[in-house]
């Protein structure tokens, strides 16, 4: 590379992040320390950035803002836009995840709510490009259900989009995005191992309707089949529940009936509250949590609260959305320079009294 060439890709990185660090660039792009120390120097000289311990910042006077002195003092380095479908459940935790990677990054987050409507979501996702926001972080409203009219809505934005918590497995080719996601079905290999390990041969799974549930069924099935496990213990799928609707309450009834016919004595359930539920019908069956019942939730968002604490699978929601921040971040940065990136954080099982 060229030494201009590469004085520019530093300015770049100094206008974008405020400021930098001598040994990260150097790492990250393949370059010796001594060589980014002669760049500096000279960038110093033609009054381009001023020169600090370990690196630089931007010339301007009062650079440095956020907990990692990235951005300026003038004000964020960009502005980006996260669009989730609920701020209530599970997804309070990416928020926060993307929220304190941003004020560290020195980012501006602009925050959407579509409540698994997809024209919102088309809505908001043209409100924030026609904005001018540097990136977009999306976690689609009903995956497999109306996708054509999301694929195209992203294939029209300006801005660089980052696919959080959503599988890009059905978009088209033609649309280069990032993702980053937690690997849900091995969250539910984790389940199955543990409950194996406690014992159990025979588990049954009921999911509620969610995006989740088809991970949670596939990485089931796999690691019934892997483990040799019988392939008949019930799985069933519980409608979302409705205000005096109490169809998801008789699935659940259904369930655990069909669990106590054929001797299978542990569970799997998607999400906490349908666990929980489940929780009671075993007790009020006469049954024990865990000595003739055990119970794995998966989200791990209230399951510790049950009255027998319940061992749950717990996506790691935090992360994922500080990777879906970083992801954006280095998109802003790089553009179309480096490959796409289809990132997947493992769950963790968190074990309580129900499988003790």
């Amino acid at each position: 590379m060229m030494s201009e060439e590469r004085r520019e890709r530093i300015l770049r990185e100094v206008s974008l992040r405020g400021r930098i660090n001598v040994a990260e660039f150097a790492e990250r792009h393949g370059f010796s320390g001594m060589t980014i120390r002669r760049d500096l120097a000279v960038l110093a000289d033609r009054g381009l950035l001023r020169r600090i311990h370990g690196g630089a910042i931007a010339a301007a006077e009062g650079a440095a803002t956020g907990d990692r002195g990235l951005g300026t003092g003038a004000g964020p380095i960009a502005t980006v836009g996260l669009i989730v479908p609920d701020a209530t459940y599970y997804f309070p935790q990416v928020i926060r995840g993307v929220s304190v990677a941003a004020r560290q990054s020195g980012l501006r987050l602009v925050l959407g709510v579509t409540n698994y409507e997809p024209r919102e979501e088309i809505r908001q996702l043209t409100k924030l490009s026609d904005s001018g926001v540097g990136a977009i972080m999306l976690v689609t409203a009903r995956p497999g259900i109306d996708e054509a009219r999301t694929w195209d809505c992203l294939a029209r934005v300006r801005p660089p989009v980052v696919l959080v918590e959503r599988s890009l497995e059905n978009a088209p080719t033609s649309l280069r995005m990032d993702a980053v996601r937690s690997d849900h079905s091995y969250g539910a290999e984790l389940a199955v191992a543990h409950l194996v390990d406690a014992g159990h041969r025979r588990i049954g799974l009921i999911c509620r309707e969610s995006a989740t549930a088809p991970w949670i069924e596939q990485g089931y099935e796999r690691a019934v089949s892997r483990l040799g496990l019988p392939e008949d213990a019930p799985r069933m799928r519980a409608p979302s529940p409705r205000w005096g609707n109490e169809s998801a309450a008789g699935s659940l009834r259904d369930f655990l009936d069909r669990c106590l016919a054929s001797d299978t004595r542990a569970a799997i359930v998607l999400p906490d509250e349908l666990g929980i539920n489940l929780l009671s019908l075993v007790e009020e069956s006469g049954l024990r949590v865990p000595q003739d019942f055990s119970i794995v939730t998966y989200d791990d968002e209230v399951a510790g609260l049950a009255s027998v604490p319940l061992t749950s699978v717990a996506p790691p929601k935090d992360a994922v959305g500080r990777r879906a921040l970083t992801t954006c971040l280095m998109r802003i940065e790089e553009r179309e320079r480096s490959p796409a990136q289809r990132v997947e954080l493992v769950p963790e099982l968190r074990v309580r009294e129900s499988t003790a």
